[in-house]
């Protein structure tokens, strides 16, 4: 078990941007209304009611960056001030909440049980691990332990034994599987309609994903042994659909909740080896459209995403990460001129097919820009300022070669109501912040503007997730149950 993490949320500072835990889920007559809205009062005594999408400010309050931890437990809870004027004024204290999840997650793994921290609380096992060192999150259950294991029931949480996809028949317990060619595809579900296309790098080599999930969202999907109700990995354990609600982090007691993590990776053949040490590499199966099997390959990580339910946010913590040579490394700049590119898509060459190419010569390098900058506000105390005082502490690892590129967060978390139920973004998703914009270049690489995103259901994470809100927020949840 890891360390409790001693971090203190500051109650008061959720007084201007409420966040409360939601309950048990509403009956669908209730749902419309907000928690803090009075249907008797509304009508009565007040002609106008107040709209439940409108945020407020108030004076005061300065933008600070919470000191860094280099810290094996996992924070919890957003450390916020006592005096709130804005969310911009708060992005500070998110992105210090996601960069110091991306150094818990990523620490070297306990060889005992899946999901502990080794020596949570000595900072050199972090900043001294060697390379290649097993991480947290990479013993984190796979999507397909559970959502690929036919008639048999998903392992317990400790368990490495598992069905193990057909591609990968060499692999062995444990073993990275990489299979998933596009963010919402996978050769493990080509029948389902794709919410996006591959990735080609600059290398003409394919990038490769993978969904996994912490404990507390893969108990509850695995569900109770002697309660086969509640076996969600089940289609018809969700019929009729009806609201799911995860477990919340919280801080007291220590517990953490529902974490769900996708990684992108690339193939580091062709990277130079002078070069390796600004990524963390492993070793992976990876699917190869040639052969149709996978293969022992080095792979890097590009692209990283955090999802963390929390009690004070019920919509999750959104973080996204990117290895700083992405834009003009990984993926070609947009060619000079070429503003369709560079201003309207941020992308060109995208394939034109889900089908992966087995020929790499016939493959084109996907260019790209970043339509959505890196946040450059509050002055001094940015996205861009907290990355340069964590790429600081963590000098001399691999880990100061990565960036946070956004943090996205509910500013009301008693706003919500799914679409089911008549809801509809950005206000029944919890008012996040950023609304829109908050996308990924290894991942959300053909969703950066608003036009490309809309068929996708939007370009940010909290957008594009609420269109399983009903599910928790979990595409997973609401598109991998089988019969």
């Amino acid at each position: 078990m890891v360390a409790i993490r001693p971090i203190v949320v500051c109650v008061a500072a959720l007084l201007v941007f409420t966040a409360c835990r939601r309950n048990e889920p509403p009956a669908p007559e209730t749902a419309a209304a907000p928690a803090t809205t009075s249907s008797v009062a509304t009508t009565s005594s007040n002609p106008n009611p107040p709209d439940p999408c409108a945020t407020s400010t108030a004076p005061g309050g300065v933008s600070q960056i919470p000191p860094v931890q280099i810290s094996g437990s996992v924070p919890v809870s957003v450390p916020l001030p006592a005096q709130i004027n804005s969310p911009t004024q708060i992005r500070p204290n998110f992105d210090w909440f996601s960069w110091e999840q991306f150094i818990a997650f990523n620490w070297p793994a306990s060889s005992t049980g899946r999901g502990n921290a080794q020596s949570p609380n000595d900072p050199n096992t972090f900043l001294k691990a060697a390379a290649g060192t097993q991480t947290v999150w990479g013993t984190y259950k796979a999507n397909w332990e559970v959502f690929n294991q036919g008639n048999a029931r998903p392992t317990p949480w400790d368990s490495w034994q598992a069905a193990i996809p057909a591609q990968c028949t060499k692999a062995k317990p444990g073993e990275r599987e990489l299979l998933m060619s596009s963010k919402g595809n996978t050769v493990l579900n080509d029948g389902v309609q794709a919410f996006s296309f591959p990735l080609v790098d600059a290398n003409r080599n394919y990038l490769f994903y993978e969904v996994r999930y912490g404990r507390a969202t893969y108990d509850f999907i695995r569900g109770a042994d002697n309660d086969p109700s509640s076996w969600l990995y089940l289609a018809k354990n969700l019929s009729p659909p009806k609201q799911q609600t995860m477990p919340a982090s919280t801080s007291s007691p220590y517990s953490l909740g529902a974490v769900m993590i996708k990684a992108a990776w690339r193939d580091m053949a062709a990277v130079p080896k002078s070069q390796w040490s600004r990524y963390y590499v492993t070793t992976a199966q990876v699917y190869d459209p040639t052969t149709t099997q996978c293969s022992a390959h080095d792979v890097g990580l590009v692209g990283f995403h955090i999802a963390q339910k929390t009690k004070d946010f019920p919509e999750w913590v959104w973080s996204s990460f990117e290895q700083v040579d992405v834009l003009g490394g990984l993926l070609p700049n947009c060619a000079a001129g070429d503003t369709n590119c560079s201003q309207v898509h941020g992308f060109a060459h995208r394939p034109t097919s889900i089908t992966l190419e087995p020929d790499p010569s016939k493959r084109t390098p996907v260019n790209a820009a970043r339509l959505n900058e890196i946040p450059t506000t509050p002055p001094g105390a940015a996205t861009t300022d907290v990355n340069a005082t964590f790429q600081k502490a963590l000098a001399g690892t691999p880990w100061a070669y990565y960036q946070l590129v956004i943090t996205q967060w509910p500013t009301n978390g008693t706003t919500f109501k799914p679409i089911e139920n008549g809801g509809a973004y950005p206000c029944w998703s919890g008012q996040p912040f950023p609304a829109n914009g908050a996308v990924n270049l290894t991942l959300e690489t053909y969703f950066q503007s608003k036009s490309d995103g809309f068929g996708a259901g939007g370009n940010s994470c909290m957008q594009c997730h609420y269109g399983a809100g009903l599910y928790d927020y979990s595409w997973g949840l609401k598109r991998r149950p089988h019969a």
